[in-house]
């Protein structure tokens, strides 16, 4: 496999890291989101801030890519790919608990509605954990498949 067959497959790999965001944003819209709407402002911001996601997940995602890419390129990378994604299992089990961690119930929210809020916090947070994992490996097996046939796709288009 020549360096350049590499080349482009990293390339493609990195375009498709553009389009992880957009695709969990939109497997998430559809779902509601926060406290029901009989629950007080008061109550309904401070669920707000309690349940934003953070921007950790978006550097995770990069590694992840380049990660599969790398593992799909080499002939051992299936040991890499299941690893990781029973190390990455493991760590969201363990965030999994600090969301159910989350007190059982709040004085002045009626505890059916605080049951629905913990409920679409915790289908978000899993639809965007499996949403991008899947996009992440899809797009290492993309970019692998590019620089494993590149030399008959540049002959195809007349590179």
């Amino acid at each position: 496999m020549s360096l350049w067959s590499v080349i482009a497959g990293l390339v493609v790999t990195l375009m498709l890291g553009y389009g992880a965001g957009p695709v969990r944003t939109r497997a998430k819209r559809s779902m509601a989101e926060g406290l029901p709407e009989g629950v007080s402002e008061l109550y309904r911001s401070q669920w707000a801030v309690l349940t934003k996601e953070d921007d950790g997940g978006a550097t995770i995602g990069w590694i992840e890519r380049f990660m599969f890419f790398a593992a799909f390129l080499t002939n051992g990378g299936g040991v890499i790919v299941v690893a990781w994604l029973a190390f990455k299992v493991a760590s969201k089990w363990n965030a999994w608990t600090n969301i159910t961690a989350v007190p059982t119930e709040v004085k002045g929210i009626d505890p059916l509605d605080f049951a629905i809020g913990r409920r679409r916090w915790a289908s978000r947070v899993l639809t965007g954990f499996l949403v991008g994992t899947a996009y992440n490996i899809c797009a290492g097996m993309l970019g692998a498949a590019v620089a494993n046939n590149f030399g008959p796709l540049s002959q195809l288009v007349g590179y």
